[in-house]
């Protein structure tokens, strides 16, 4: 019996060390597995990595970065060779709004993007009176060879600038810009304003001489801001030079209209189209843009191409000098 009983225990001795054999041998497999996940994690990194939201951002022209970059919403812009603060993709005024899509923005040259409607790159030439592009960087009209005077409006919308009527039509008050000055400046000047920083308002429809719209000098220094345009302490009054005047068509988007109305929209009684579909303007005619130009700004429109900007509705190409 003790035989018996000792032969007993040896059996269950073996069968427990065979079971323990076993149980290593699991072990070892599950850390084999455990190596396997660890590949599959390194397979999910991968695809991530596929995502290449950098890489496909930086295909546009004019250097894309930031998450605007990545999306295509926002392109790096020059003027001149220096990036401003209303091209640098960036919310440099903390108004949750960003270049272009800031109404504040006066265009891709406009090196301040707060409240006051300044361009933050000049506009005068160095003397007191004298202006040349407001909307281009650069003081002087050595790179537009846009001129006019402050002196040479009745309104005088500095008061350093006494109004005289004998620089009328001359030099410093031409009648008509160079070809030059039409070339660089205005493309760049928004709808509502001539090229020297006089701009009308929504707000000033009817206010002006002679029952005419309204305009004001946005350069004024008393801070003239969207929410002041009718208050003639903060926005002096003007008169735009008629010579660089770009107007606010009903079917524009301009300073202060960021809207236009319903029947502006191409199919809603346009001419030119079979049933409405082709229609080109509103009820008075006029189309968003000049031909050749791409609409912008409003819900539905594409984005503008990299290297331009969408000023007042409609992309403007920057030519990087």
């Amino acid at each position: 019996m003790q035989l018996q009983r000792s032969f007993t225990s040896i059996l269950v001795l073996l069968f427990l060390l065979g079971v323990g054999a076993c149980s290593g041998s699991s072990t070892g497999d599950a850390f084999n597995a455990t190596g396997g996940t660890s590949a599959t994690g390194g397979n999910a990194g991968t695809a991530g990595t596929s995502g290449m939201g950098g890489l496909a951002g930086s295909t546009g022209s004019g250097g894309v970065t930031g998450t605007g970059g990545s999306t295509g919403e926002c392109q790096l812009i020059q003027c001149a060779g220096r990036v401003t603060l209303c091209g640098d993709c960036m919310d440099n005024d903390g108004d949750g709004l960003i270049d272009n899509d800031d109404p504040e923005c006066l265009g891709p040259c406009d090196n301040y993007e707060g409240e006051e409607l300044l361009s933050g790159v000049g506009g005068e030439t160095g003397e007191q009176c004298k202006a040349d592009c407001y909307f281009d960087f650069g003081n002087g009209a050595g790179n537009d060879d846009c001129h006019w005077s402050r002196s040479c409006d009745p309104l005088e919308p500095k008061v350093q600038c006494t109004y005289d009527g004998g620089l009328l039509g001359g030099k410093d008050c031409p009648d008509t810009q160079s070809q030059l000055c039409e070339d660089v400046c205005v493309p760049l000047t928004p709808n509502g304003c001539d090229c020297f920083g006089c701009c009308t308002f929504p707000e000033l429809a009817g206010a002006g001489p002679g029952g005419d719209d309204g305009y004001v000098y946005i350069g004024s220094e008393s801070g003239c801001t969207f929410a002041t345009v009718t208050d003639p302490a903060s926005c002096q009054a003007c008169t735009p030079a008629g010579s660089c005047l770009n107007t606010c068509g009903r079917c524009e988007i301009c300073l202060g209209k960021p809207d236009i109305p319903a029947d502006c929209f191409p199919g809603t009684g346009g001419s030119g189209g079979m049933s409405g579909g082709g229609g080109s303007g509103g009820s008075d005619g006029g189309a968003r843009c000049p031909v050749g130009k791409q609409v912008c700004g409003l819900p539905g429109d594409d984005p503008c191409a990299g290297g331009s900007f969408c000023l007042t509705g409609c992309c403007t190409e920057i030519v990087v000098e």
